[in-house]
């Protein structure tokens, strides 16, 4: 097809700010099962390598694990508690009374791709403690820590706690002096290649969204913003070593406080401007964000590419692609600098400010002069002239919050190399990148927001992608009530907004019966039918062979992906027996996925790696 006829949604327009609501799509295109419920605040939802849903709570600092194949007939089964944090604590403490909780409370959560190699680590970000002012008028202050966990499997040889059950145990500090705050934590993790552009190679880094601490706006009005300051971590993403003795600083620190410093890599793009005489490297790997909830890896074409997902102010939430020292705007430039929707030189009262900072200059000069970064896509850039005062409702302000972003490469017609964006307001967004990957296919929507109305009228915070790409299958989190913060849910009040399906797991299941001209080529495929392709040895040691049957369209596609669905080899034929040389993958085990030739996944197997 040409371009997919998006029939499926109706624009409506409601209140004077023209806010677009749409015909949500979800239950024509999905079935949607709940397989978890009551959870505490939900954060992070991640696909394990064992084949488990990962999720933080927020409020509870607990980890919990479901399995990804649970139906809707065990959503009343507890979860499986692989940690908690007590509060109150030595490791968590601060104070936990209405309206001085800070945003997110535990945050983010990756699993490092060797998880079964070796390499059990599961990566955590939780702020543990610091001081905020019951009620408006005054900055809160907290702090923030990542660290490292192992996980022991049950019955494991050294199990410290419980050898009859799983058990995470926190292992290492990466980082323990973080900025946090009641507003503008971020806190997301991925990990993800070591370099952008190309394959991780077994080479791997961790990233972290840190926001600007909410300053310059409600009760951190106040509070200085350093979103454009390389020396601190607030505004920024962090890029960090997967291990401490990986490839750090030069030299094994002597004492314990300056052994942070093992966990940031060499070739990071900053160095400190005072401390360590302009040589101490710092995380941060580029600058200039407000609240970058969102994180993910995707790769288009054989290029790997860093997206973000960012809240704006009252306007312009932001979708970038994050490369190494590059500045992304904020406080200076909200959204594209280009459209200078912002300024106090215009005749504009409401467009005045950002950050409670002046914009008496054009965005647009501000960017070419420092050399911004441009988003590759902005929801709601409105005109100067539609920005909404100050002291209206922030709830009907044109953003939609976006909450994460994950990378879509599996086979629901249309959507391969997708980013599904979750949203706090307006629930879940597919955005269709263009086939050079860099900008989302405008083309393709009806809608100045998205490219297809999903879930809207649930509050979702995160979601989570099944790895193999014909399981039409995601899950989503559902936040359990309408405020995650002061600011956003009444930080004098303390007030709280019911959700719909608050503190569920809701699984997304593809309707494969649906028929639609979707293909791409609009000539009938024959039917894929099962064995297609043998492969052997298995377990193999560094040659696999590959046999695909005669019938098979060519050419053939055959990808090595690890356990994490990340892309490590390819090789393409147009013989029915061929082979793909492992040279280079550590132990463990992979899946092998084949495509014919016309680009259709006819097969997947599992094979281990010697």
């Amino acid at each position: 097809m040409k371009k997919l006829k998006l029939l499926l949604f109706v624009l409506l327009l409601k209140t004077s700010l023209m806010q677009a609501q749409v015909v949500d799509s979800t239950s024509l295109l999905f079935n949607i099962d709940t397989v978890a419920k009551n959870l505490g605040y939900p954060w992070e939802i991640t696909y394990g390598p064992d084949d488990s849903l990962w999720i933080t709570e927020a409020r509870g600092y607990r980890v919990v694990r479901i399995s990804a194949n649970r139906t809707q007939a065990q959503k009343n089964l507890p979860p499986q508690q692989v940690l908690k944090i007590p509060l109150g604590g030595s490791m968590v403490s601060f104070s936990r009374t209405v309206g001085t909780w800070p945003q997110g409370g535990m945050q983010g959560l990756a699993i490092h791709p060797e998880f079964y190699s070796g390499k059990p680590w599961v990566y955590l970000s939780y702020v543990f403690s610091g001081t905020c002012p019951a009620g408006p008028g005054a900055p809160c202050y907290f702090r923030t820590k990542i660290v490292r966990c192992r996980f022991y499997f049950a019955g494991e040889a050294g199990n410290p706690t419980s050898p009859q059950r799983d058990t995470l145990m926190i292992m290492d500090t990466v980082l323990s002096n973080l900025p946090g705050s009641n507003d503008h934590n971020s806190g997301r993790l991925v990990i993800g290649p070591a370099k952008e552009g190309v394959a991780p190679n077994d080479q791997y880094r961790i990233y972290y969204t840190i926001g600007d601490m909410g300053a310059g706006q409600f009760n951190n009005a106040s509070r200085p913003n350093y979103a454009q300051s390389t020396d601190t971590c607030e505004g920024k993403v962090l890029r960090l070593n997967t291990e401490p003795d990986g490839d750090g600083v030069p030299g094994s620190p002597v004492h314990d406080y300056d052994r942070w410093r093992q966990w940031i890599p060499n070739d990071n793009p900053y160095v400190h401007s005072t401390i360590g005489g302009g040589t101490m490297k710092t995380p941060v790997y580029s600058f200039g964000h407000r609240n970058a909830q969102g994180i993910a890896w995707g790769n288009v074409n054989g290029t790997w590419r860093l997206y973000s997902s960012e809240h704006g102010d009252k306007s312009d939430d932001e979708v970038n692609i994050i490369q190494s020292g590059q500045n992304y705007g904020w406080p200076k430039v909200a959204g594209l600098a280009t459209d200078n929707n912002y300024s106090s030189l215009d005749a504009f009262p409401n467009n005045d400010r950002l950050a409670s900072q002046n914009i008496n200059y054009s965005e647009n000069t501000w960017a070419v002069s420092n050399t911004m970064q441009r988003p590759m896509f902005v929801t709601f850039n409105w005109g100067a002239s539609a920005i909404p005062a100050d002291g209206s409702n922030n709830f009907t302000w044109p953003t939609i919050a976006p909450s994460s972003i994950d990378f879509y490469k599996g086979n629901i017609p249309g959507w391969k190399n997708s980013l599904l964006v979750s949203s706090l307001k307006q629930g879940l967004y597919r955005l269709r990148l263009k086939p050079s990957g860099d900008f989302v296919d405008s083309t393709s929507s009806a809608n100045n927001v998205d490219t297809f109305p999903l879930l809207h009228g649930w509050r979702v915070r995160d979601l989570a992608i099944h790895p193999i790409g014909n399981s039409g299958k995601f899950w989503v989190v559902i936040d359990s009530s309408g405020n995650t913060s002061g600011p956003t849910g009444g930080f004098s009040s303390g007030s709280v907004t019911a959700t719909r399906d608050g503190g569920k797991v809701l699984l997304l299941t593809y309707k494969t019966l649906i028929t639609l001209p979707i293909n791409d080529n609009p000539l009938a495929h024959p039917p894929v039918v099962k064995d297609l392709v043998q492969i052997w040895p298995n377990p193999v040691h560094n040659v696999l062979n590959i046999k695909a049957k005669k019938n098979l369209r060519k050419p053939v596609l055959a990808q090595v992906c690890d356990i994490n669905g990340i892309l490590l080899k390819q090789v393409t034929s147009h013989q029915d027996n061929f082979s793909l040389n492992l040279t280079g993958l550590r132990p463990g085990m992979y899946f092998l996925k084949l495509y014919n030739g016309y680009d259709m996944e006819v097969q997947i197997e599992k094979f281990v790696k010697e």
